[in-house]
């Protein structure tokens, strides 16, 4: 009987232990994962007040500004988003990922004097760089 209750008694400190490392190897992996995925890298965050009846003209420029840039060093990615609100004050908001600030500024420099495209008269963007506090 005591055989039986310490197999018992054995067997449930196995589960026990077992379950304590998984979670605690589970919750490593998560750290360790957290360490790796963190980078340097900035968000450019650019709302841009639309003139009205310009929201084409407004995208195409967008469009030839982004064709330029994602060859430059440092680009990583960027999405332009439109506001679902009617009469928003930003109605073209776009986002961007960026190595580092200084990739971000010298390509936006270079293309300032090599883009060829004017920008679209009234155009007002509010740019900024941002970086990733929380998650």
């Amino acid at each position: 009987m005591n055989t039986i209750r310490i197999s018992k008694l054995a067997f449930i400190t196995f589960i026990i232990i077992n379950i304590i490392s998984c979670n605690n190897k589970e919750e490593n992996e998560k750290k360790s994962n957290m360490k790796t995925n963190k980078t340097e890298h900035i968000t450019l965050i650019n709302p841009f007040e639309v003139p009205e009846g310009k929201l084409e003209e407004s995208i195409i420029y967008w469009e030839a500004c982004r064709d330029f840039l994602k060859k430059e060093p440092g680009y990583i990615s960027t999405k332009l988003h439109k506001s679902i609100k009617e009469g928003s004050k930003f109605e073209l908001i776009n986002v961007a990922v960026w190595e580092s600030p200084k990739a971000f500024t010298e390509a936006s420099q270079k293309m300032s004097k090599e883009l060829g495209v004017p920008p679209t008269e009234g155009l007002k963007a509010n740019p900024s760089l941002y970086t990733v506090i929380s998650e």
